[in-house]
């Protein structure tokens, strides 16, 4: 649960940068339709006179300027629209990243309220352990304080222990199968999903490291496999608790739940952008568990 929540922050934060962008993209589009706007009003100024221009003195001179200067009326006209059109869409996904945004945070704070309920329920059974062992230990004092003579058991005759019946072998006990959170299951699909429409083209363009290696909190370096369009991969076991891991110059904080001690991850680093460089890791057997 506790990295469940932690990457539902990381994709806050990814919201929040994509959001900052969308706020520098809108103010460069208001002021490129501004000028827009400006230049279609001087062009129909232009406009009216050419045709004023014409009307008084028809020729080919001032036909040929007609001709110009409804060109570039329409052109500027053409030039407001999709300025504005451009507005309209960089709104709507600034207003579909808003909602985003509400989303995650919505289940930042049910995931809060689950890991408080879950500490509660750990507290409860480990009280409740706790009083069961007190309880066994007092049973245990009485017996020993009051002890009760041994009864004489007769030995067994051959005949009893040639009937009795041999024990039956063991049969192996299935393998439990390894119960996986929702939201990281529904969080390792929607990176699949991501992984997959990126690299759909085939196209694995140009790398931008040189090398890029995990730096684990034990053990040697291992290097990333690069996959195209800047994201790259590997696997490899963790270890339970709070870890940070240094990629190259950029360091990550996880928690690893304990039952994923010695369990391999699959790490991809996302690298395209490198202001803010993502960092997705993931157990690898959730991946038999995809659809």
């Amino acid at each position: 649960m506790e990295q469940s929540q932690e990457n539902r922050m990381v994709d806050v934060e990814d919201i929040e940068n994509e959001l900052v962008s969308y706020d520098y993209k809108l103010g460069r589009a208001k002021d490129a339709l501004t000028k827009a706007r400006d230049h279609y009003q001087q062009s129909q100024r232009e406009y009216e006179q050419a045709k004023r221009e014409d009307k008084q003195n028809h020729n080919s001179d001032s036909e040929r300027q007609l001709r110009k200067a409804k060109h570039a009326f329409e052109m500027a006209e053409r030039g407001v629209d999709s300025r504005k059109r451009r507005i309209e869409i960089i709104e709507s996904s600034h207003k579909d990243l808003k909602t985003q945004l509400d989303e995650a945070k919505n289940a930042i704070a049910q995931g809060d309220m689950r890991i408080a309920g879950q500490k509660r329920k750990i507290e409860q059974m480990v009280n409740s352990m706790l009083a069961k062992a007190d309880a066994a230990q007092h049973r245990a004092e009485a017996k020993k304080a009051a002890p009760v003579q041994k009864p004489q058991i007769p030995a067994p005759s051959v005949a009893a222990v040639k009937a009795a019946p041999k024990a039956a072998p063991q049969e192996a006990k299935p393998e439990v199968q390894r119960e996986i959170d929702p939201d990281l299951l529904d969080y390792v699909k929607r990176e699949q999903a991501r992984l997959k429409k990126l690299l759909a083209d085939g196209d694995e363009g140009k790398h931008t490291f040189r090398s890029l290696d995990l730096d684990p909190p034990r053990g040697d370096e291992i290097p990333f496999e690069f996959l195209g369009h800047n994201q790259y991969r590997l696997v490899a076991p963790v270890e339970a608790g709070r870890q940070i891991y240094k990629i190259n110059t950029w360091k990550f904080r996880r928690t690893i739940p304990a039952d994923d001690d010695g369990v391999r991850y699959v790490f991809i680093f996302d690298g395209r952008r490198l202001s803010r460089p993502r960092l997705i890791m993931y157990p690898e057997y959730v991946l038999s568990r995809l659809d």
